[in-house]
């Protein structure tokens, strides 16, 4: 009997023979929600997105969730399709042309002269899953805007921290996105309207 059921154990484990499916990691990509007002593009001004990075707890593609006041955990079967680094500025280049707020935004290799960049420090980036009724969508990062020059040391004109909270109803991964993608599009809006009180979406004079 033990020479039958050797065999038939050694298969089972080598063709996966279990009673649930196999796990299959899922990838996402962010992509920030349009304002609700979102209104014709009139602003004049072209915007570089010079540098964008993310705080070494959350740099990596696999997705965070906070399990407590000091512990988190990385999710090995969801994350980015891409690093989150370069997510969040493809997401937000996106976000800043569709808003109407600039004429246009550029890559730092674009030969279009821009007159306004932009830094981005991202502080939070995970899933808050400590309270089973209160699952949310966090996003946190600083941005600098800066006249673009010829690369001499500038002070920034709007330099703020925003952070947005986004309600998930379910502990999962795709949940989780949404909530990301609510939190970029708000960000955004509140940006705008700072950017707005600047004059920053016109042209700066020559």
């Amino acid at each position: 009997m033990a020479r039958w059921l050797l065999p038939f154990a050694l298969g089972c484990v080598l063709t996966g023979c279990l009673s649930r499916p196999a796990l299959v990691r899922q990838t996402f990509a962010l992509q920030a929600a349009s304002p609700a007002n979102s209104a014709a593009p009139t602003g004049q001004a072209v915007l570089e997105v010079r540098a964008l990075e993310v705080s070494p707890r959350f740099e990596g593609r696999d997705f965070v969730y906070r399990m407590g006041a000091d512990l988190y955990q990385a999710d090995p079967y969801a994350g980015f399709l891409v690093s989150p680094r370069r997510e969040l500025a493809i997401a937000l280049r996106s976000g800043f042309r569709s808003s109407g707020a600039f004429k246009d935004v550029v890559e730092p290799a674009s030969r279009l002269s821009a007159d306004t960049a932009l830094e981005v420090h991202v502080m939070e980036l995970y899933g808050d899953f400590r309270k089973p009724d209160q699952l949310a969508a966090v996003l946190s990062m600083r941005m600098l805007f800066f006249e673009a020059g010829n690369g001499q040391t500038r002070q920034p004109f709007l330099a703020k921290e925003y952070t947005c909270r986004v309600p998930v109803a379910q502990k999962t991964a795709a949940a989780l996105v949404a909530g990301w993608n609510q939190a970029l599009g708000k960000t955004l809006a509140e940006v705008v309207a700072d950017l707005a009180a600047t004059g920053a979406t016109r042209p700066a004079a020559k």
